[in-house]
């Protein structure tokens, strides 16, 4: 890990299978070149989850904006159909996941309230007996 964004990102997965952990029987974080941070199974069924990590808030703004996009330098940067059945959003400095199913916009916006104060356990259940 040579670049502050991947150690950002790799805490953000770290996070996520701790709170994966709690409901769910089997979490495996993957390893590059994999399309998917971490795969792992809830009620006999293998789910596929991409964590975007953050550090810090949007000053300006004043929110917790993530992009939903692959990152890197690659043309077509939307995540291809059945690679992504989760994305789990993480702010660091409030150690806390926001669970959204895979959505087809680009960026997805949070004030800090809610990223502050949601129940990433709840939300999570929520969000995979829903899919």
């Amino acid at each position: 890990m040579s670049r502050p964004t991947d150690k950002v990102g790799k805490a953000g997965e770290y996070l996520t299978a701790s709170i994966l952990s709690m409901v769910c029987e089997d979490v495996v974080l993957t390893t590059p070149p994999s399309t998917t941070d971490i795969i792992f199974q809830y009620k006999d069924k293998l789910y596929k989850c991409q964590v975007k990590a953050k550090s810090k808030i949007e000053l300006a703004r004043g929110n917790w904006r993530f992009d939903l996009r692959r990152s890197g330098n690659t043309k077509d940067r939307q995540y291809k159909d059945k690679t992504v059945d989760i994305f789990a959003l993480v702010s660091l400095p409030h150690r806390n996941v926001i669970f959204v199913p895979k959505i087809q916009q680009s960026q997805i916006t949070f004030v800090d309230e809610h990223m502050k104060n949601n129940d990433a356990v709840n939300n999570l259940l929520d969000v995979l007996n829903n899919l």
